[in-house]
């Protein structure tokens, strides 16, 4: 493990696992036999690449962070292909083609207006059967907050009454709680189930295979989402 590795405490591992559960319900309900290429995004210092790397040892791997220390890591010491990316993703140098992207907590960071535009942007790197799982702030979250204060009381605030007002929240950090590798908006989000619903069907081309609440370690709400087409015709 990275000295570095910010996220480090007694349930590191557990956090690690349950995405890997995540993931295979999500191959599992979108019926995905074969794994060759994974983009792991945002890696971190590889809390859930080392378990994806030994779900899938013959499978090639890139890890893509703002990072550049945990990429780094990733790729030194995890054998991933490191990517720095970009504050705008969508510049962000991905060659897709990949079965699975991971998105462990990245849209529960961002306004709405760049989660609906960073998922369609996926969407556009999944190989012809590839799916994105990704990680929202869900419902639970309102309640949460009393034990995992995720942002100053008073942005907080701003977050929930946007959130109940329409389905979507979100308030930026200061200074104070965001990374030093960051100087884009970033801060915290919370979305309804079917606001994030909403925003995969405008993505053309995509079919939604699940949504399940507090499915990433009794926490974040995951959806999965990819190839082929909600509208592919049959045989």
């Amino acid at each position: 493990m990275s000295p570095s590795d910010t996220m480090k405490d007694e349930n590191y591992f557990q956090v690690g696992r349950s995405a890997v559960d995540c993931v295979l319900i999500g191959l599992s309900a979108a019926r995905v036999t074969h794994v060759s290429r994974v983009l792991d995004l945002p890696c971190g210092h590889g809390r859930v690449l080392r378990h994806l790397k030994a779900l899938f040892p013959d499978a090639q791997f890139d890890a893509c962070d703002l990072d550049k220390e945990g990429v780094a890591f990733c790729e030194k010491t995890l054998g991933a292909n490191g990517v720095i990316s970009d504050p705008d993703l969508t510049k962000a140098a991905l060659p897709g083609n990949y079965d699975l992207i991971w998105v462990g907590s990245l849209f529960t960071h961002v306004p709405r207006d760049l989660a609906q535009r960073w998922m369609a942007h996926l969407a556009t790197l999944l190989s012809r059967t590839g799916i994105v799982v990704a990680t929202t702030h869900g419902r639970w979250c309102e309640h949460a907050y009393a034990k995992v204060q995720y942002i100053a009381k008073d942005k907080w605030n701003n977050v929930i009454k946007n959130y109940r007002a329409g389905g979507y929240g979100y308030a930026s950090y200061s200074r104070e709680e965001s990374h030093d590798y960051i100087d884009s908006d970033y801060g915290v989000s919370m979305s309804r189930p079917s606001i994030t619903i909403q925003d995969i069907e405008a993505i053309p081309s995509v079919r939604i295979y699940i949504y399940t609440e507090r499915a990433w370690a009794d926490h974040h709400d995951v959806v999965v989402f990819g190839r082929p087409s909600f509208d592919t015709p049959w045989p």
